[in-house]
C-alpha cells in the first residue's frame, strides 16, 4: 500500500508593508510586558517610527497616534513612580551602595527632563553620603586594623618573641647586659642562645678593656665557641696562674682550682669542690693505674677542658702502653704534704694508695683524716689533680 504524501504548507509571501507592519505591531504590543518605563517608551516610538513609514497602509496612522500617546503616558507614569522610589531610597540609604541605587534612579528620571533641579539637588545629596559613608567606611577599617594591631601587640608581648626583638634591639645599642637580660626570659628561642654568647664575648672585651681579667674570663667563658672566646679565655686562665700563689683559688676549664704548688714554668692544680661521686674501680681492684676511675678522669672526665686547655695539661705518667695519664688524684704524700693548704669538704674523696686489705684503698675522710674502703664503694667522691704548664 503506497504511503499518502505529506502536504508541507506554502510559506507566506508577505509584502514589505506588510512585514514592516506586523513588526510594528509586535513592538506595540510587547509593551505590556515590558517593566522598565524606558524600554516601553523606547519600543512604542519605534513602533510610532514605523507605522509612520507605511503611509496609511492599514490603520498605520492610528496606530502610530496610539504609539506616541502610550509613550507620553509611559514617561508620566513612569518618571513619577521612579523618582518617589528614588525618594524612598535616598530616605533609607545608610551606606555606599544605597546611595549609589538612589542616584541611579534620579538619572533615569532626569533623562526624561521630570523634575531635574529636584533630581540635580537630591543626586548631590546623594553623593555627599556616599562621602561620609565612604569616610566612616575609612575609619571603621583603621579602626579595625588598630584593634587587631592592638590586639597582636598584647599577644606578641607575653610571647617570648618580645623579648628576644628587645634584646635584638639591645644589643645592636651595645648594651649587653639588658639584651642578656631579654633573651633569658626569652628562653634562647631561635637565635636566643648564639646571641647570648655573643653579648658575653662582648663584655668580656670591655672587662678585658678595665683590665679586670676574672670577670672577662667568666664571660668569656659563657660566650663558649663563639668567635675565639675560648682561645681568649685561655690565654687569661694562663696569666692568671703564672700571676697566682700556693693557696690561691683560679678558675680552669669550667671549674674552679686550688693551687697546691707551682714552679718557674708550671702548677699543680687540685679540685677545690668534690663533684663526683665515682667507684675507685669497677671491678673492686685496688690499683690506681688501669682502674675505672682512672680511665674514667682521663677519657671522659678530661674532654670538659678545651682543646687549647687540654694541650698544656703535662702527662703524670702512662695508663697503658697508649694512653697517657693527665688528670690523676692525690697520693698520701701529696696529702699530707698540701693538707694545710687543701680546703676541707664534707664529702670524702679518694686517694690512689692500695689500702692494707686486699680490694681497699685509701680516701680522706670528712673530718679530713685518712682511712681505708673497699674500690668498690660508691659513696665516696673525687677530687682530681693534674699539672698546667704556664709557660
Amino acid at each position: 500500500m503506497a504511503r499518502a504524501k505529506k502536504t508541507v504548507p506554502k510559506k507566506e509571501k508577505l509584502s514589505k508593508e506588510e512585514t514592516l507592519y506586523r513588526s510594528a505591531v509586535s513592538l506595540m504590543e510587547a509593551v505590556d510586558c515590558i517593566n522598565r518605563f524606558e524600554r516601553a517608551v523606547y519600543s512604542l516610538n519605534d513602533a510610532a517610527g514605523k507605522f509612520e513609514r507605511l503611509d496609511g497602509y492599514k490603520d498605520s496612522a492610528e496606530c502610530r497616534e496610539k504609539c506616541i500617546k502610550g509613550a507620553k503616558e509611559a514617561i508620566k507614569k513612569g518618571t513619577e513612580e521612579v523618582y518617589n522610589i528614588a525618594v524612598d531610597k535616598l530616605g533609607r540609604a545608610k551606606d555606599k551602595s544605597g546611595f549609589s541605587d538612589a542616584i541611579e534612579e534620579f538619572k533615569r528620571v532626569k533623562k526624561f527632563g521630570f523634575n531635574v533641579e529636584e533630581c540635580d539637588k537630591n543626586i548631590q545629596i546623594c553623593k555627599n553620603g556616599i562621602k561620609k559613608a565612604e569616610t566612616r567606611a575609612m575609619y571603621k577599617r583603621q579602626g579595625i586594623m588598630l584593634c587587631t594591631i592592638i590586639i597582636f601587640i598584647a599577644i606578641f608581648i607575653n610571647t617570648p618573641f618580645y623579648p628576644l626583638v628587645k634584646g635584638l634591639y639591645y644589643q645592636s645599642k651595645g648594651e649587653y647586659n639588658t639584651a642578656l637580660h631579654c633573651y633569658k626570659k626569652s628562653g634562647g628561642i631561635l637565635t636566643g642562645n648564639g646571641k647570648m654568647k655573643e653579648c658575653h664575648y662582648h663584655i668580656a672585651e670591655q672587662f678585658m678593656e678595665k683590665g679586670s681579667y676574672n670577670k672577662a674570663l667568666k664571660n668569656y667563658k659563657k660566650a663558649q665557641n663563639k668567635f675565639d672566646a675560648e682561645k681568649k679565655a685561655f690565654g687569661i686562665e694562663k696569666d692568671i696562674i703564672a700571676g697566682s700563689l700556693p693557696g690561691d683559688t683560679v678558675k680552669y676549664g669550667s671549674g674552679k682550682w686550688i693551687i697546691l704548688h707551682k714552679t718557674e714554668r708550671q702548677a699543680l692544680l687540685f679540685e677545690k669542690k668534690a663533684c663526683h661521686k665515682k667507684k675507685f674501680d669497677q671491678k673492686g681492684k685496688n690499683i690506681w693505674h688501669g682502674s675505672s676511675l682512672c680511665k674514667w678522669l682521663n677519657k671522659d672526665y678530661i674532654r670538659k677542658f678545651s682543646m687549647d686547655e687540654r694541650s698544656v695539661m703535662a702527662g703524670q705518667g702512662m695508663i697503658n702502653e697508649k694512653d697517657r695519664e693527665v688528670i690523676s688524684i692525690l697520693d698520701k704524700v701529696q696529702y699530707e704534704k698540701y693538707k694545710d693548704i687543701i680546703n676541707g669538704t664534707n664529702t670524702a674523696y679518694w686517694l690512689k694508695d692500695s689500702g692494707t686489705a686486699g680490694e681497699s684503698v685509701c680516701y680522706v675522710k670528712e673530718d679530713a683524716s685518712t682511712g681505708e674502703a673497699s674500690s668498690n664503694e660508691d659513696s665516696i667522691s673525687v677530687r682530681c689533680s693534674f699539672w698546667v704548664v704556664f709557660k
